[in-house]
């Protein structure tokens, strides 16, 4: 950090503009391609802050619109204006739609000016990557693209060597402890680097450090690579409730250090430090990550970070004090696929190409991006490189790599035709002569109940099955079993892999149990079962194991914030009660009308006033022709989930709880053509609907209207909350968007309506007013389920298929 200036110096600098202002020939940013022949500097920064704001909440909720080719298109051209409006022109970006490499320099500042610290720091969160990215592809790139960051720190010009010797520091101190288990990223960084056999050295495992400990192995000046995994500040609140509170009240000097002045919490991570078993750590200032990670004699070739919120400013800090580069992600990233990523990005790296040259670091970057844009699992903004020199900087490789690197490097060169037969024997040869367990590792976990409208909606039985290759060269002859067991039947699911030649493959979202039988379906209590699994390769067995798992019933939903996406399930519009009820709206809505043809036509009309009237008609029918009466839901027999009733049911008995009677709304609103949602509250839930479909389709699901105040992260109004900020589920907004959603109902575009008034006879008017009135308190609300989105998910969630005993 910058020291404080003196009274004088402050003054005379106050008289002058801010610091973005006085250099216009550099700037804040600076774009280039092509060896700096293409140069761009985006002017106007007073407009990033927002815009940053807005993007990162956009990408944080991008499954909202991510798997509809028409929306990402939309948001393509909302990129490029947004670029535009910066000052990074068309005519540029049509220049870098033919370059496959991009660099974003962000330069220094004076940090004792706040107005140039906000700027310069909203440059740092601004999702660069996404946004020129999605605004070159719109004008025309078709080839890959890597993007880096630049913050110079006079490093060398050099090409760095593969590493060869591996610090991994792994954090998990006091009630943190069983949050995550390291042992499978431990293995997988481990073979990647090829630490393994006689190089089990070259890599050193550093389990949950002191800060002083930490500090004292960084200084042996060894490092070439760091390797960072735990949980980050933003994290530990979500895991331990009111894990902050202590800091506040206790510990007031812990607590301004790791945030600002208007309380807001600063990125960084959780270490443990002699008489402080969980002790924050901010990502800068002299205490600071950075300080602790990077050597100033010789700093690391590379730090990579897998921690969410490290990639806008711990990494950089990281490289402003003397890294080569850092990557970190800027927001939040499936668990599996960080350590896929970090896994691909070292193997890459560590292993020559066929034409016997390592890659470079950036290159490594690229190769392991290039596994991951496939994945349905990308949630958020971006995984971010940050470097300290540019990369169209003229450089000379450093020494020659030893060990492990030389030996791969001999391993690798291209062997005559003759021999081609004689190597790959010998390579079977001393895979045999290998324990399997050094050949592939097996990551299994099963969730403990398996709920048939998750397994319905093509949603994983297993929640993690990974294999991970230990050894270069290929591995031959894998065979996956998985069997799910229901009283006499089983669903089995086979799968034969002839040759492994990827780093890590994920087969959780493959394993499909046909759910065909009507056992399942019909199932009424909940049934103990079990789960079959087993995994061998070239015919040794890697794993085999037998888990027990509770198969809940059809009817029974799954309430906590894992699961409660999928209650669009429980929304039945073609129930044979549906269209009973619909036949007698007809006829109110024809008097509301006073239309002999009205009809429900949904949205044809593209008037919300006779949406409202349509809507209006179904709520009379249910109030004029049925006596619904408040009933408690069945017994489930657990404390997270409830049991849900059939519009049938609901009709037969006259009766159902204020989630059975918002299903059913939804079902007649769903049936006729009008998008309905399901609001739910701490113990409450109720209904909605869309007044437009415009609205919906053009604004909501393309996020158009970003809250002028939405919750940053680390501000106290999210850590209250308690969630991640990505959430995977397009169709479902958390409490996080609650702005967002009071924004579409004081704007009249979204109607609330208490469906537990039709217990009561209440008219529809009074209906509205009390599901507007629901949404009064921010802490009560959990979420908003939009089942139209959800039905256009991929794939999408459909009703379920009910049948009774």
């Amino acid at each position: 950090m910058a020291n404080r200036p003196s009274k004088r110096s402050a003054k005379k600098k106050a008289s002058k503009p801010p610091a973005t202002q006085t250099n216009p020939g550099k700037g804040f940013v600076t774009i280039r391609a092509q060896g700096g022949v293409l140069v761009a500097r985006p002017d106007h920064p007073e407009r990033l802050p927002r815009l940053a704001q807005q993007w990162n909440y956009i990408l944080r909720g991008r499954a909202r619109w991510a798997s509809d080719p028409d929306l990402r298109s939309t948001i393509a051209d909302r990129a490029s204006e947004d670029l535009n409006s910066i000052g990074v022109h068309r005519d540029f970006l049509r220049q870098l739609a033919l370059v496959d490499r991009i660099e974003v320099e962000l330069h220094d500042w004076d940090r004792s000016d706040a107005d140039a610290t906000r700027i310069y720091e909203a440059a740092a969160e601004f999702p660069w990557e996404y946004l020129i990215s999605a605004a070159t592809r719109s004008e025309g790139r078709f080839q890959s693209l890597l993007i880096t960051r630049l913050f110079r720190n006079g490093s060398p010009s050099v090409i760095p060597r593969p590493p060869e010797q591996v610090l991994f520091v792994e954090s998990a101190p006091g009630r943190l402890k069983d949050t995550y288990v390291f042992g499978d990223e431990e293995d997988r960084i481990r073979a990647a680097v090829g630490a393994t056999g006689p190089f089990e050295d070259d890599m050193l495992i550093k389990k949950t450090p002191q800060i002083t400990e930490l500090r004292e192995e960084v200084k042996k000046d060894k490092w070439d690579a760091i390797h960072v995994t735990g949980i980050d500040a933003h994290q530990a609140g979500w895991f331990v409730k009111g894990f902050y509170d202590v800091f506040q009240k206790e510990k007031p000097a812990i607590w301004k250090d790791i945030s600002t002045a208007s309380g807001r919490l600063l990125d960084g991570m959780v270490l443990r430090e002699a008489g402080e078993s969980e002790r924050p750590v901010r990502y800068d200032g002299p205490d600071g990550l950075a300080n602790i990670l990077v050597s100033s004699k010789k700093p690391p070739y590379v730090v990579t970070l897998n921690l969410f919120y490290s990639g806008a400013h711990t990494a950089r800090e990281l490289v402003a004090k003397g890294a080569h580069a850092a990557l970190g992600f800027l927001d939040e990233i499936d668990d599996e696929l960080c350590e896929l990523f970090f896994q691909a990005f070292y193997w890459a790296w560590c292993r020559p190409q066929k034409d016997n040259t390592p890659l470079t670091i950036p290159e490594a970057f690229q190769a392991a991006w290039e596994k991951m844009r496939s994945s349905d699992r990308l949630h958020g903004t971006a995984i971010v490189i940050w470097m300290g020199r540019s990369i169209f900087d003229q450089a000379h490789t450093s020494r020659s790599p030893k060990n492990v690197r030389a030996k791969a490097t001999v391993k690798t060169k291209k062997l005559a035709v003759e021999k081609q037969r004689e190597r790959r024997l010998a390579h079977l040869e001393k895979l045999r002569n290998t324990a399997i367990d050094k050949l592939i590792l097996v990551d299994l976990a099963v969730e403990d109940e398996v709920n048939y409208s998750l397994l319905h909606n093509s949603r994983q039985l297993l929640s993690k099955l990974t294999l991970t290759k230990l050894v270069d060269g290929p591995l031959e002859d894998i065979t996956v079993h998985v069997e799910l067991y229901v009283g006499a039947e089983s669903y089995p699911y086979r799968q034969t892999i002839e040759v492994l030649n990827e780093v890590q493959l994920g087969l959780a979202s493959e394993v499909m149990i046909p759910l065909t039988a009507s056992l399942s379906r019909a199932l009424r209590e909940r049934v103990q079962s079990t789960v079959y699994v087993k995994v061998t390769c070239g015919g040794r067995t890697a794993c085999e194991e037998t888990r027990r798992v509770t198969l809940i019933p059809v009817d029974e939903w799954l309430d906590d914030t894992e699961n409660n996406p999928w209650l669009p399930s429980f929304v039945l519009p073609r129930d044979p009660a549906i269209l009973k009820i619909i036949n007698s709206a007809r006829r109110y809505l024809i008097g509301i009308l006073d239309d002999l043809g009205a009809g429900f036509d949904g949205y044809q009309q593209e008037d919300p006033d006779v949406v409202d009237k349509q809507v209006q008609s179904v709520w009379t029918a249910l109030v004029s022709e049925y006596r619904f009466q408040y009933i408690n839901p069945p017994p489930a027999y657990s404390t997270k989930t409830q049991r849900l009733r059939t519009p049938s049911e609901i009709v037969g008995s006259n009766s159902g709880t204020c989630i059975d009677l918002a299903l059913l709304l939804a079902s007649c609103l769903e049936y006729v053509g009008i998008y309905p949602v399901l609001v739910l509250l701490t113990g409450h839930a109720f209904v909605g609907y869309w007044r437009s479909d415009q609205v919906h389709d053009e604004v909501f699901a393309t996020v158009k209207k970003v809250p002028a105040t939405v919750p940053a992260v680390g501000d106290k109004v999210a850590r209250d909350v308690g969630l991640p900020y990505v959430d995977r589920y397009g169709w479902r907004l958390t409490a996080l968007n609650y702005a967002e959603v009071m924004a579409y109902v004081m704007s009249g575009d979204l109607v609330m309506l208490e469906a537990t008034f039709l217990t009561n006879g209440s008219s529809f008017s009074d209906a509205k007013t009390e599901g507007r009135a629901n949404l009064r308190s921010r802490e009560e609300f959990d979420s908003l389920l939009d089942v139209q989105l959800a039905r256009a998910a991929s794939p999408p969630v459909t009703p379920l298929p009910i049948i009774h005993a």
